[in-house]
């Protein structure tokens, strides 16, 4: 619970560490609804635009029809069924764009040691292989370095040497916060752990304490 104290005849509210963080994590919060909601007005901008577009469209149809305007009507039949076409293969462009980072992040954020050590891990991956999604069987593929699917993926870069600089700092903090009588096991999510071993993580990894976050929040 906040406590109220006087300074210099004045009232002044003072937070814990714990209480702070939790009002940066809702304040966090509110700003992906936000978002979130800024992009749903824009979709639905774009949805009464098209809707008005084809209205449009059909009233000229409909006229060219009237008027027996063959060239036009085959004009305006054409122009409709390439925009259903590029609004489909948008949508699949969005969909795979999307499926292959989701999958690339998991890998990333399950094994990466946290903060630019992520950010340099899932470089280097989306450099030495090739990912793609699989619309007929919701599968997202990864080839190269002799590696065929997401899982040996994760067993390249768990186990192969040329990762490890991005996995040791993890590992590091993981044997510290478990044997060196801190309290703070390892192995939980952000969630789990209570202020005091957020506050001890932080301390003894900046680094860790933003992956942990980050794998909770998605920010």
């Amino acid at each position: 619970m906040p406590m109220e104290i006087e300074h210099e005849g004045q009232k002044i509210t003072v937070y814990t560490e714990a209480e702070v963080q939790t009002k940066v994590d809702d304040e966090v919060k509110g700003l992906k609804t936000t978002n979130q909601n800024l992009k749903t007005e824009k979709e639905e901008l774009q949805e009464k635009q098209r809707e008005a577009s084809e209205k449009t469209r059909k009233a000229e149809e409909d006229k060219a029809k009237a008027d027996g305007d063959v060239e036009k009507l085959n004009r305006l039949m054409e122009e409709r069924a390439t925009e259903q076409t590029d609004r489909y293969n948008k949508l699949m462009s969005q969909t795979k764009t999307e499926k292959v980072n989701n999958a690339l992040n998991g890998v990333v954020n399950k094994l990466g040691a946290g903060g630019e050590y992520n950010e340099d891990l899932r470089d280097l991956l989306k450099v030495r292989f090739e990912f793609d999604y699989d619309n007929d069987s919701g599968q997202v593929k990864v080839t190269g370095d002799g590696v065929n699917s997401l899982a040996e993926l994760e067993a390249k870069v768990k186990d192969g040497a040329r990762y490890a600089n991005y996995l040791a700092v993890q590992r590091q903090l993981a044997e510290r916060c478990w044997w060196s009588g801190s309290g703070v096991p390892a192995g939980k999510k952000f969630n789990e752990y209570s202020g005091a071993e957020l506050k001890a993580i932080k301390e003894a990894d900046a680094s860790e304490y933003d992956r942990l976050r980050t794998q909770h929040y998605g920010t």
